[in-house]
């Protein structure tokens, strides 16, 4: 007797050391989820006659030519309250060419260590590239945002703005450094002879990233490949729903056998069959949890696009298209460069399908 009840105390604390894990590995899953979020920014690959550095200033130029005007003291503010006001931001299309500039040796100067990082310049509103990339200001050409590990292996210390910084017989100056998980130097690029591979397009309030991409390329005479990351948002919410549906099935099953008195042994509790407040309580709980699954579940897959769902559901054309579709996308998405944005989103949405897929599976097997 005294060893089944020390077997059924280790079983049982080898299920709640489980549940501990799986509940750990779920919340940093769904940490990952949460940074995923839904992207506003259309990336798209430009090909064929690719627009010089000097081509997309004068395009950013005469983008602000059209909102900005001239302000003095005496002018009222801007009322942010109003209506028409707001809705004339909303018309507002924001973007930022992007130089490729590989992966260069990257020199301290003064005691000449060395490390290898990938040089990237941006032309535009530089937050669409990264929202820390909004340390590089408009027309700072002698200026540059690294990364931690970057500034790490080159002055020893995270703490080196103002500090310089050279790649071939250019000097630049640290203007800030940034947590990206990638050794990245970004400029503003200064020679009107480089290139532009990438525009990113954020465009008009409740406009979708295609209609965004279509305007800017068609508007300003240029040819491009939309790269499309939105599949992720399809991927990532049936992780953590998969977590759910187990979680809430396990859970029912230890409350079906409270309920009719059975150990996990397999051993009768109480031979007697009557109805008690305990199964009456177990009964309600599980169907409770079943409901509050249901309501969570759709409330995470309501976050997949409208994009998905056809107009009228006789279309049965309309998956087959859908997918091949986003097949083409991915394949696109894998062959070319990630923006600083997209690879933050690839490797948080890795992290909550390892994290939520294990938490799930070590949720089934208890």
């Amino acid at each position: 007797m005294e060893s089944e009840k020390k077997n059924y105390c280790f079983k049982y604390l080898k299920i709640v050391m489980a549940v501990l894990l799986a509940a750990a590995l779920f919340y940093s899953g769904m940490k990952d989820y949460v940074k995923v979020g839904k992207t506003d920014t259309a990336v798209v690959e430009l090909y064929g006659d690719y627009p010089a550095v000097n081509l997309a200033k004068q395009i950013w130029e005469n983008y602000q030519s059209s909102y900005e005007a001239q302000f003095w003291s005496e002018m009222p503010d801007l009322n942010l309250e109003s209506e028409a006001v707001r809705q004339e931001f909303d018309e507002i299309t924001d973007f930022c060419f992007v130089w490729n500039g590989g992966v260069q040796v990257v020199t301290n100067p003064e005691n000449f260590r060395q490390t290898n990082a990938r040089v990237t310049g941006v032309v535009g509103m530089a937050a669409l590239y990264d929202r820390q990339a909004a340390l590089l200001e408009e027309n700072d050409e002698t200026g540059c945002v690294i990364d931690k590990d970057t500034a790490l292996e080159l002055f020893g210390s995270e703490n080196c703005a103002g500090s310089q910084l050279t790649v071939g017989e250019q000097i630049y100056e640290v203007r800030g450094v940034v947590s990206w998980n990638q050794h990245t130097m970004l400029i503003r690029p200064s020679r009107k002879n480089q290139v532009c591979t990438q525009v990113l397009i954020r465009g008009k309030k409740g406009q979708n990233l295609e209609g965004a991409a279509s305007d800017f390329l068609v508007g300003n005479g240029l040819s491009g490949i939309l790269v499309d990351d939105s599949w992720l948002e399809v991927i990532l919410p049936w992780f953590p729903v998969t977590f759910l549906v187990m979680l809430i099935r396990t859970v029912s099953r230890w409350l079906y056998e409270m309920e009719h008195e059975i150990w996990e042994n397999g051993i009768q509790r109480n031979g007697e069959k009557k109805t008690d407040f305990r199964k009456c309580s177990c009964f309600v709980i599980r169907i409770l949890l079943w409901g509050i699954g249901l309501f969570f579940g759709v409330r995470l897959l309501s976050h997949i696009s409208q994009s998905w769902l056809p107009d009228k559901w006789s279309d049965f054309s309309f998956w087959p298209a859908k997918l091949r579709k986003t097949m083409e996308a991915f394949r696109w998405y894998i062959m070319f460069p990630k923006t600083m944005a997209q690879a933050e989103r690839l490797m948080s949405g890795i992290g909550c399908i390892i994290k939520c897929g294990a938490a799930a599976l070590l949720i089934g097997a208890v």
